[in-house]
């Protein structure tokens, strides 16, 4: 039985006649409007029946909850209460299905109403959510807001380490509301705490958190949270594929930063099989005109490195893929138009892809002496040295780019070897990665047409000269080779 089935069967019976009947009024039509939402709002049948099970027991005569129920039977409508007996006999077989915590999946966006639907509060206002029965809380939800309100929330360190305002009542902070001793005892009680981040009116569920500490700020006593993200590789939720790499990227950043004995030790003590962790995405239905077409357009050519297909699929056309210009998950359209076929290469580069300038150089050693020059113009760069080289163009390898600039700059011809190394380095305009290859050159003249000057220089006395940042690393490498 699908979810929408019932939430139509409800709409049908109760709130739709309700809402176009001429004369209630319109205090109780709002309330129905909200009701009709939450309804609406439903993603599963147990959740729809949990909301209506509240309308099982009639109120007594005098309570302000009975007012709606009484003025739709004075106008001979069915109410929620009449409706549940139906509803339960109707969808008995389903009444179970309802959202637990493992539907929510680290990385996904939800809504107010999603977080409230499940916390039974059906209140999107609040800002703390408390799963479950008092004190035994299944989990804690929270929105973390950022920019509004008096007291903004602040990450301390992005995604991982938060800084969350505790619940108040007028301005007063206490560490014994229930919201704020709840998230105070979770390290004892063992309970999840669910961070989502607030976006406008979206929720993205960004990890679990834990207690770490509580502060006070003397000037007007407001009391924050301290609280720490869980790796959500360790957890027994689903990820996005984003929240996934993300977190992959995070560990390897952190093996990167630790010694190799300390590596080569966890190493040795780790399991030879992983773990697994399940990990979701939503795909767009690619229209397989538009896939064809471009790739037919093509000709088996990448259009951003202008090289043919790396190899040929099983059916023995070119591999490539079908990359959009403006992605469909930014409201991109799946047209032809806004298409282009690339190789493996190039879309990971696309994609994944750091914003560097990509810069060439070249090692020319002769008679044990190194080729470098000297920067002219003006500038911070100039007057410094470098070794010869220059930026790639668009759909140049760096072996083109040496040829070209080596041609340009010294006016000799050269062949381009073997890889030599490579440096990175963030300058004021931008990062820069140069790549080292070792060159050899045809016979002729050497002339510096870019450069102020140009000479062979013998590596002990690479010292004297003030290199760029970028080259430094290269010649440090340079020089240790040459000493060995």
């Amino acid at each position: 039985m699908n979810i929408n089935d019932a939430i139509q069967f409800v709409l049908d019976e109760v709130d739709t006649p309700a809402l176009e009947h001429p004369l209630l009024e319109k205090e109780y039509k709002n309330k129905v409007t909200r009701s009709k939402t939450i309804v609406q709002r439903t993603k599963k049948i147990g959740d729809l029946n949990r909301y209506l099970k509240r309308f099982e027991a009639l109120q007594p005569v005098g309570e302000e909850k009975r007012k709606l129920y009484d003025r739709f039977k004075a106008l001979g409508l069915k109410t929620y209460e009449d409706l549940y007996p139906e509803f339960v006999a109707r969808y008995k077989n389903y009444l179970d299905d309802v959202t637990v915590q493992e539907d929510f999946i680290l990385g996904h966006e939800y809504s107010s109403w999603d977080i409230s639907i499940f916390s039974q509060t059906y209140d999107t206002q609040s800002g703390i959510y408390l799963i479950g029965d008092e004190p035994n809380y299944q989990a804690i939800f929270i929105k973390a807001t950022f920019k509004d309100g008096k007291y903004p929330n602040e990450w301390i360190e992005k995604y991982n380490v938060l800084k969350y305002y505790m619940y108040s009542l007028k301005d007063v902070f206490k560490t014994d509301y229930k919201y704020n001793k709840a998230i105070i005892d979770s390290v004892i009680t063992k309970t999840p705490i669910y961070v989502f981040e607030k976006q406008d009116t979206r929720l993205t569920l960004k990890g679990i958190y834990r207690y770490e500490s509580h502060h006070e700020k003397p000037e007007d006593s407001s009391k924050w949270f301290i609280l720490r993200k869980v790796d959500s590789l360790s957890t027994n939720l689903a990820l996005t594929v984003k929240e996934y790499e993300e977190q992959v990227s995070k560990q390897v950043d952190t093996s990167r930063s630790s010694n190799k004995e300390d590596r080569q030790k966890r190493l040795a003590e780790a399991p030879k099989l992983p773990d697994t962790v399940t990990v979701t995405t939503t795909a767009f239905k690619r229209n397989p005109d538009v896939i064809v077409e471009v790739l037919n357009r093509s000709k088996g050519i990448c259009k951003k490195c202008r090289k043919p297909a790396p190899f040929l699929r099983r059916d023995l056309t070119p591999y490539l893929e079908v990359h959009h210009i403006v992605p469909l998950a930014e409201g991109g359209e799946d047209t032809v138009k806004n298409a282009l076929a690339l190789c493996p290469n190039c879309h990971r580069e696309v994609h994944h892809a750091a914003d560097v300038t990509n810069v060439t150089a070249a090692i020319l050693i002769e008679n044990g002496k190194l080729l470098i020059a000297k920067r002219g113009g003006t500038g911070s760069t100039a007057g410094k040295w470098e070794l010869p080289g220059g930026k790639i163009e668009p759909g140049e390898t760096p072996e083109q780019c040496l040829r070209r600039e080596i041609k340009e700059e010294l006016g000799i011809s050269v062949a381009v070897g073997k890889y030599f190394s490579e440096s990175v380095f963030k300058y004021e305009g931008g990062v820069i990665r140069l790549m080292a290859y070792r060159i050899r050159r045809a016979p002729g003249e050497i002339t510096a047409t870019v450069h102020d000057e140009v000479c062979f220089v013998d590596f002990d006395e690479l010292d004297k000269f003030e290199f760029l940042p970028a080259d430094v690393p290269i010649i440090k490498q340079l020089r240790k080779i040459i000493k060995k």
